[in-house]
């Protein structure tokens, strides 16, 4: 199987660099084409057209709604198959996140929608759906659902050996309850959420006492960053409560350290680094943003509560503080994401919508195919 990516210019730093790296790595040939944008140019286009034709491209996946137009544009020159991808995000001021949830398509997006929806349109999530559904799209029996995919074998539960040098490595003694927020430092991801319901368990709004640490991983934004800091550190109790490690590119040792991950997000896709700390048996809590009910059985592998309630955010985080409740949690969170959320079952169901067959490690049977 012979991938083609094309996309503008891409900037990375040291933080991404790897990621571009590893991205560069699966990819036959990486095509950067200067000036791409959602509304295609004329010489542009002719560029992709020739590009398509001269490699023999049989699928075109574009990644977002917005270059729906390139792919089935082009896929009605070439004949070739045109599949899209939908993973919603939003960032900005934390107002305009907090509007996120309610957020919906206007009446020229849905006409747009209508008019380029491609072949197969994959959403990994079924709030995603469930939000398609409520608009009048007469391609909606060509949507599906692919779950995003983890390595289940490097995300794994550690010895108990690993996990007391884990903690030992990031300062977590055995005493302290650790909860992990890993995911970008910008406030869609309701780090202010977590900061307010921690600050309430170490003040004494517990029943029972609970020594609550914070660990926030990621990066994002100058401005964000120095905002979300800003709103933890206000006091001198905050010192000892949070720490910012930043970005990793690895995440799993912080994540064998932890006792809960907490993502009380105001709006998602399908966050992987969730499907992620499952894989390593670790319980999650977050609000019923996009993967939420893929994810999470409430009560059973994990806890999903309301959006902007800090106060249900404490209820869950004190149940999963009770070691025998998180260890059945743990249990189950493991079995979840081992079942659906692995690599293999997620290159396999996107095979087949590729019109390719594949084995149980994704490894392509069927035709060569470019894409």
């Amino acid at each position: 199987m012979q991938i083609h990516l094309v996309s503008g210019i891409v900037r990375s730093d040291e933080k991404s660099e790897y990621k571009r790296q590893k991205l560069a790595a699966a990819v036959k040939q990486w095509h950067v084409v200067p000036g791409l944008r959602k509304l295609p140019s004329l010489s542009l286009f002719m560029q992709l057209l020739k590009l398509i034709r001269k490699n023999n491209i049989i699928v075109i996946n574009v990644h977002g709604l917005g270059m729906l137009m390139w792919g089935r544009l082009l896929s009605l020159l070439t004949g070739a198959r045109c599949v899209a991808t939908y993973h919603p995000s939003v960032l900005g001021n934390i107002e305009k996140v907090q509007n996120a949830p309610q957020s919906t398509f206007s009446p020229v997006q849905v006409l747009f929608f209508n008019l380029f929806f491609p072949h197969t349109l994959i959403l990994m999530s079924e709030e995603s759906l469930q939000h398609l559904r409520r608009y009048v799209l007469f391609g909606k029996n060509r949507i599906a659902k692919v779950y995003g995919g983890v390595d289940t074998v490097h995300f794994r539960p550690p010895s108990d050996a690993e996990r007391r040098d884990a903690r030992a490595k990031f300062g977590v003694a055995e005493s302290e309850f650790m909860c992990l927020l890993a995911a970008r430092l910008a406030w869609v991801k309701g780090h202010d959420l977590l900061i307010k319901a921690a600050r309430k368990i170490r003040d004494g709004a517990s029943a029972s006492p609970i020594d609550i640490k914070c660990y926030f991983v990621g990066s994002g934004g100058a401005e964000r960053e120095k905002e979300i800091k800003s709103f933890a550190f206000a006091s001198e109790k905050d010192n000892e409560t949070f720490k910012f490690l930043g970005f990793m590119g690895d995440v799993r040792e912080i994540l064998w350290a932890a006792d809960v991950f907490a993502l009380p997000s105001r709006f998602e896709g399908f966050p992987l680094g969730v499907a992620e700390a499952m894989a390593t048996g670790l319980v999650p809590v977050r609000t019923p943003a996009g993967g939420a009910s893929d994810q999470i059985i409430q009560g059973q592998t994990g806890f999903i509560v309301p959006f902007e309630d800090v106060d249900a955010l404490v209820g869950a985080l004190e149940k999963v503080a009770d070691p025998a409740t998180r260890a059945a949690l743990s249990r189950n969170a493991l079995a979840r994401a081992q079942q659906y959320f692995g690599v293999g079952p997620m290159v396999d169901e996107t095979l087949k919508i590729y019109g390719v067959t594949g084995d149980a490690s994704g490894n392509p049977l069927a035709h060569p195919m470019r894409a």
